[in-house]
């Protein structure tokens, strides 16, 4: 007779070979979740996809498994992908490192029409991601203005121009700093960086997003008028 303790021990080891067998039998949600902290990073990741911003199991992991674990990363992948955020915001940070670089437009001197004309402006075919053109302009939507030169330009919904402004930018000057990456949308004034992948709060944009809230709503007024 074995002594006492022993078949409860042999029963537990039992059970934690059965355990990791059945673990290492299922197959992961992720290409990447090699290491135990992966693997939590990843589930973690799967869970705020689905259930903050709504987007399905399977475009959450086809975003992980294309760039790893990291929510805002992923976040975007989707977007770019023909995803649509149905779920709550992305906290905004604070510390981006390309403000002194690309936010160069003087408050009070900002002008601007709310239209994006970059098929007018660069040429090229009617049309694009989502929306066709009119006469060289885009579907009115959601358009975002550049705060480094102050071009208008659509947003991923429509044709996607800002985002291939930020890009046109990125490779045709030197170095990351140069280029046009943040923009803000002159629908709801949120600021996004194209290089840190994330939305800006920062003291600095103050005055700017003061001048575009008041541009907004003066014109707004004068609309509800006519």
């Amino acid at each position: 007779m074995p002594p006492a303790g022993e078949s409860e021990d042999n029963t537990s080891d039992q059970v934690q070979d059965n355990s990791a067998s059945a673990a290492a039998s299922k197959p992961l949600p992720v290409s990447d979740c090699s290491k135990d902290t992966t693997i939590a990073q990843c589930f973690q990741a799967m869970q705020q996809l689905t259930s903050i911003f709504q987007f399905t199991q399977r475009q959450s992991q086809d975003a992980i498994n294309a760039v790893g674990p990291d929510v805002t990363l992923a976040y975007n992948y989707i977007l770019n992908n023909g995803g649509e955020d149905k779920g709550g915001a992305i906290v905004p940070i604070d510390d981006c490192p390309h403000l002194a670089d690309c936010v160069k437009l003087d408050a009070d001197r900002i002008e601007y029409d709310n239209i994006c004309t970059h098929l007018k402006d660069e040429g090229g075919p009617k049309g694009g991601m989502k929306g066709e053109s009119v006469d060289g302009v885009c579907p009115s939507g959601e358009n975002w203005f550049c705060l480094k030169c102050g071009v208008v330009r659509c947003s991923r919904y429509v044709n996607g121009h800002c985002k291939e402004h930020w890009e046109n930018t990125k490779n045709s000057e030197i170095g990351n700093s140069a280029s046009h990456s943040i923009a803000v949308s002159l629908e709801d004034l949120s600021v996004w960086c194209y290089e840190c992948g994330a939305y800006l709060n920062h003291p600095s944009l103050s005055p700017i997003l003061k001048r575009l809230e008041k541009n907004k709503f003066d014109g707004a007024n004068e609309n509800k008028g006519e």
